[in-house]
């Protein structure tokens, strides 16, 4: 899983570096961003506080297989966490839908190219962490987590990746933050 999560954030940082040189480069020549253009959506602020709970949320969920390993708690704090992953994502599908309104669609600009690379590179990851997501939910509620570490690691791997995704989606926002001002 460290390993896993190494590549991940190789393949992430990536991304942060090739649009900051991508920026820089257009603002030194006085293209980057189009007139008129919108910055960030405010929905952001929500879909990342929705993903930032998501994190407390599953944490919760592995300190009480530790502490009392009541599969009603442990799959109560993970139906908690896959309602706001949810919510993450309908908020930044949202927030697209907001930019497309505003004439800011995926072929209008590099700006705006750039924005929907970005989170939906993130959006990809989410989709792809709520199938264990959900595999830990059930198992959760089957009662299969409990105190001893072994037991719990399907529950850990899962904490590993989300937190992961979770601090991804912050580099991302901060970076799309300081990249769309004017």
């Amino acid at each position: 899983m460290v390993l896993f999560i190494i590549s991940l954030a190789m393949v992430f940082a990536t991304v942060v570096l090739a649009y900051i040189v991508v920026r820089m480069q257009l603002v030194q020549e006085g293209d980057w961003r189009p007139t008129g253009a919108p910055g960030l959506p405010k929905l952001l602020i929500l879909s990342t506080a929705l993903l930032i709970g998501s994190s407390g949320t599953l944490g919760l969920a592995s300190r009480t297989a530790v502490r009392s390993g009541s599969a009603s708690r442990v799959g109560g704090w993970m139906l908690c966490t896959l309602c706001l992953v949810g919510g993450f994502l309908i908020t930044q599908g949202f927030a697209w839908m907001i930019l497309v309104q505003e004439d800011l669609g995926f072929r209008s600009s590099l700006y705006a190219w750039l924005f929907y690379i970005m989170t939906g590179l993130h959006a990809l990851h989410v989709l792809g962490g709520l199938g264990p997501l959900c595999l830990v939910t059930r198992h959760a509620f089957a009662g299969r987590y409990s105190g001893d570490a072994f037991s719990r690691r399907g529950l850990v791997y899962c904490g590993m990746y989300w937190h992961f995704i979770d601090a991804a989606w912050v580099i991302l926002y901060l970076t799309l933050l300081w990249g769309m001002r004017g």
